[in-house]
C-alpha cells in the first residue's frame, strides 16, 4: 500500500480564503454573513475582526478599489478599515454597509 502524501493531499483542497470566496458567491449565503457579522460586531464591539470579516464580501462580490469608488471614500482609508488598521466612523461603517447593499433596521427589546 502506498504511503499517503499529505502535502499532495492538501494541495487539492481550496483555501480557507477561496472556500469563502466561493460560498459568498451565493447571494443569500452573503446577507446571512454579513448579517452574523454585524451582530456578532454589536455584541463584542471588535470592529476589527468586523471589517476583516466585510472584506472576504467585498472582495467576492468587487474591488476594494469599486467600492471606494463607488462610496466616494478613499481606496486606502477604506482598505485601512477592512484590515482592521483604522475604526472608522458611525457614518463611514453605514456608508460601507449602504455600498454592499445592507438596509439596517433597528429594533429595541
Amino acid at each position: 500500500m502506498d504511503k499517503l502524501n499529505i502535502d499532495k493531499m492538501l494541495k487539492d483542497f481550496p483555501s480557507f480564503e477561496q472556500h469563502l470566496h466561493d460560498e459568498l458567491q451565493n447571494k443569500e449565503l452573503e446577507k446571512e454573513f454579513l448579517r452574523i457579522c454585524l451582530v456578532d460586531y454589536v455584541k463584542d464591539g471588535n470592529y476589527s475582526m468586523f471589517f476583516r470579516e466585510l472584506e472576504h464580501v467585498v472582495k467576492a462580490r468587487t474591488t476594494i478599489s469599486q467600492l471606494a469608488q463607488d462610496i466616494n471614500l478613499n481606496r486606502s482609508n477604506l482598505s485601512n478599515i477592512l484590515k482592521g488598521k483604522v475604526q472608522p466612523s458611525f457614518n463611514t461603517t453605514i456608508k460601507i454597509l449602504r455600498g454592499l447593499g445592507a438596509e439596517i433596521e433597528v429594533k429595541f427589546a
